[in-house]
């Protein structure tokens, strides 16, 4: 399949050709010179049209986007284009993307050599999870110095890749919190309480680490300062609880407060199986959505991330009086429930406060909800209008009532986390790594 194009030069040709059949009306010379002028061009045209067509089957090009994309990262999506002909051609690729990545411009446009190939890398940033459907890719193909026509050849190219909670950010906060930069990473190191259970390894000394656990023996066989590293109480059951609600909803660059939940629920639940404890998950609204009990089994974060991948953001309130039944009914162990939720008011709050402190009698709840960030922005700019300070005020007096949630959350005795969307995952590791040094679970 393919079509023909008409480029530039070949308007400027004809052109040229209708102004010397203007100018012959007053100088008869001029028709010879513009019927020569439009065979030449003619025949430029079929030789031109003749080399592309057969060369172009020679052509190839390939995408590679691996098997998953990672909601929320910025990925790329690596593209091969091959000329296997004889001839040196000029080549733009336009790939058909999926709609939700809103992208229609050429992604590659260059001179490639006879028997030359190119790599090169398109950025995308997915904000939606689902299937991105991928079509054909198109290539213009024109000769580097005739270039008046431009041949389309279409390589077939259809797939579907699945967007799914950012495996990407998984993988860096789980390097984090194993490697040896944690103070460099926003990682806090925290003070252990007490001694751990279990002996597990003899490890190299590190700035910050209990001196009585100094193996002297393997010190002086090493000639370093060795200590012994010991094992956190395993099997501990903590949940991820995702609010689905209408107040989820609200965006912020480019993704809703849902999917920063859902990212960093899938970034937990991987350090919460590192750490060998049993992880589970609850969706909920005015209904449950998923329900996963605890487990510590390899084929859980799969079974998670399967589970994060469907969920979206329903437009009904919040029901914790129903949060609060489920947690009771069926999670009979004590456990660590992380509720990522958002409140926006503080009556909202005061609706719900005797349910969160009902299911904070039984388990170790942990409230994680969001920071207004474009609010507190306005609410630090300089006011000149009349509007600007009715809206500075509402912004203020908003950032306050956040605040003021989560003092009564702490005096209630319930943990709480108030971030900004970007500093989620990061907050939430460090008071799960607070809570397993104090032996709180």
């Amino acid at each position: 399949m393919h079509n023909i194009y008409l480029k530039d030069r070949v308007f400027y040709g004809l052109g040229l050709v209708i102004f010397l059949f203007l100018l012959s009306y007053k100088v008869a010379t001029f028709y010879t010179i513009a019927i020569a002028v439009l065979i030449l061009l003619g025949i430029l045209l079929i030789i031109d049209w003749f080399l592309l067509s057969r060369n172009r089957s020679a052509v190839a090009a390939s995408r590679s986007t691996g098997e998953k994309l990672s909601l929320g990262d910025k990925q790329s999506i690596l593209y091969r284009i091959e000329n296997n002909s004889s001839l040196g051609l000029h080549i733009e690729l336009i790939d058909e993307l999926p709609k939700q990545l809103q992208y229609r411009d050429g992604i590659f446009n260059q001179f490639i050599g006879s028997g030359e190939f190119v790599e090169d890398r398109f950025s995308i940033e997915p904000h939606t999870r689902g299937l991105y459907d991928f079509g054909n890719i198109n290539l213009y193909l024109s000769t580097r110095y005739l270039s008046l026509i431009e041949l389309r050849t279409v390589i077939p190219a259809k797939h579907s890749v699945k967007v799914v909670p950012s495996i990407l950010q998984m993988k860096k906060y789980e390097l984090m919190v194993f490697s040896h930069t944690k103070g460099r990473s926003g990682l806090r190191r925290i003070r252990k309480i007490g001694e751990n259970d279990e002996f597990e390894r003899i490890r190299r000394y590190q700035q910050g680490d209990n001196i009585k656990s100094i193996n002297w023996k393997a010190t002086s066989r090493m000639n370093k300062i060795m200590i012994n590293q010991y094992q956190n109480t395993k099997s501990q059951n903590v949940y991820c609880i995702v609010d689905k609600g209408r107040s989820m909803k609200m965006p912020f660059e480019g993704l809703t407060l849902l999917d920063y939940a859902i990212n960093s629920a899938l970034v937990i639940s991987n350090i919460v199986l590192r750490k060998y404890d049993r992880i589970g998950l609850i969706t909920y609204s005015d209904k449950i959505g998923a329900l996963l009990k605890s487990d510590s089994k390899h084929s859980q974060l799969e079974a998670i991330m399967d589970s994060l991948y469907k969920q979206k953001t329903e437009f009904k309130e919040t029901s914790y009086e129903l949060l609060n039944v489920v947690s009771r009914k069926k999670i009979s162990r004590r456990s660590l429930l992380i509720l990522f939720t958002n409140f926006e008011t503080r009556q909202d709050f005061l609706r719900n406060l005797a349910y969160l402190k009902s299911i904070n009698r039984y388990h170790l709840l942990l409230v994680v909800f969001f920071e207004n960030t474009e609010l507190l922005e306005a609410s630090e700019t300089r006011a000149v209008t009349e509007d600007q300070i009715y809206f500075q005020t509402f912004a203020r007096r908003l950032s306050i009532e956040k605040e003021q949630i989560r003092s009564e959350l702490i005096s209630n005795g319930i943990q709480t986390i108030l971030t900004k969307p970007q500093d989620l995952s990061i907050n939430v590791i460090n008071k799960y790594l607070e809570f397993k040094a104090k032996r709180m679970l």
